[in-house]
């Protein structure tokens, strides 16, 4: 049998407050695609489907479409919670999904109780899937812990919890059956993409990769951004975006995997190529000026020198719309500490030292906070009279 992993869309995301649902539309187009032309039996999309625990009508539009439009290739499709989801909208909608050959499971649940599906592929093979959606740390550790034990036992609690929902959903697993686990974990050791929730990517959310049994033919894992091979049969497949930029650099992928009862799994990566590219450009006014930029990219621009009042409107006319976040890099910036001393000097005194203090050099900002004190002066006579 054959089958497509996906997993963290994180449909709804904007980059500094710029709409990508187009980028989001097209790059799962092309996941459905490419698992209509591989004829997969089975794709798993491992959690973080939504970045918003409350979506827009357009995000879920873009999701409940992609869902579909993936069932419509023959394959069956299983879709588990992320810690982005949230479990009761995707309760909710479950079972309207079901009728088109998508499984959802939201919340973890027993083998017998929809944890393990089972299936037959179009060519006669049995499949077992495990399925774990993101288990919270407060579903496992009370504040009654936290008040009478020691971090290090809370960390343990979580992880051998985990390990013990793991052991139980794969003991359905059998020698003629092609077993296959999905869930949205951090494994310890595992590496950070650069766009994830960093509360989520500390040990007490961790579990090792030991907690996996060897009966697992393909683990199929989602969480962290970057796709990577955990152990041979783990794999986290990414992110199908640059999603911040921190991935930047990533090539994004699916996971394109064939199974046989008893026979390690054959991993193909499929690169993904729509969605726009984000870059980082580093210079300083002058230099920018001279760069040739790719119009479809999401540029962050680091501009090296004084700032001053307009700053972020002449980069976006030097670079395009595409210019998302400017930052400035002051020579030294990165390792003044000194507190400002204010007593005994007027608030103008101290606003020109800060502006000296961060190498603002823009006799415009000074002359507008100036303005600004007349006539909070103003107001405080109008009030005292």
């Amino acid at each position: 049998m054959k089958l497509l992993h996906t997993s963290d869309w994180h449909v709804g995301k904007t980059i500094r407050g710029a709409s990508r649902a187009g980028e989001h539309t097209a790059v799962l187009a092309e996941i459905a695609q490419i698992a209509a032309r591989e004829e997969v039996d089975l794709v798993i999309v491992a959690g973080d489907l939504f970045d918003s625990a409350a979506p827009s009508a357009e995000a879920e539009n873009i999701v409940y479409r992609a869902l579909l439009d993936l069932a419509d290739t023959g394959a069956q499709v299983a879709v588990i919670a992320g810690n982005h989801d949230n479990p009761r909208r995707l309760r909710a909608v479950a079972p309207l999904l079901r009728l088109g050959q998508v499984h959802v499971v939201a919340e973890p649940a027993r083998p017998d109780d929809g944890g393990v599906l089972e299936l037959r592929t179009r060519g006669g093979t049995d499949v077992r899937l495990a399925m774990l959606p993101f288990v919270s740390k407060r579903g496992i550790v009370r504040a009654r812990h936290l008040m009478s034990r020691q971090a290090f036992e809370n960390v343990q609690d979580y992880g051998e919890r985990l390990r013990t929902l793991i052991r139980h959903l794969c003991e359905p697993f059998g020698t003629d059956t092609v077993n296959v686990l999905t869930t949205h974990a951090f494994v310890l050791g595992a590496q950070a993409g650069g766009g994830e929730r960093p509360a989520h990517l500390v040990e007490e959310y961790a579990v090792t990769a030991q907690s996996f049994p060897v009966s697992i033919g393909y683990g199929a894992l989602g969480h962290l951004h970057r796709p990577q091979r955990v152990l041979a049969q783990l794999h986290y497949s990414g992110s199908p975006l640059q999603l911040d930029f921190g991935e930047a650099e990533q090539a994004k992928q699916v996971n394109v995997v064939t199974l046989e009862p008893g026979i390690p799994a054959d991993v193909e990566t499929v690169r993904l190529t729509a969605g726009r590219p984000l870059r980082t450009l580093t210079g300083t006014l002058e230099e920018l000026s001279t760069v040739s930029v790719d119009d479809e990219a999401w540029l962050r621009v680091v501009v090296q020198g004084p700032g001053r009042a307009g700053l972020a409107q002449s980069v976006r006319e030097l670079l395009g719309p595409g210019v998302v976040d400017v930052r400035v890099e002051s020579p030294g910036s990165a390792t003044r500490k000194r507190r400002l001393d204010h007593r005994s000097r007027s608030p103008r005194e101290v606003f020109d030292e800060y502006l000296k203090h961060e190498s603002i050099e823009d006799t415009r900002v000074l002359d507008l906070f100036g303005e600004l004190l007349d006539e909070q002066g103003d107001t405080s006579e109008e009030v005292g009279s």
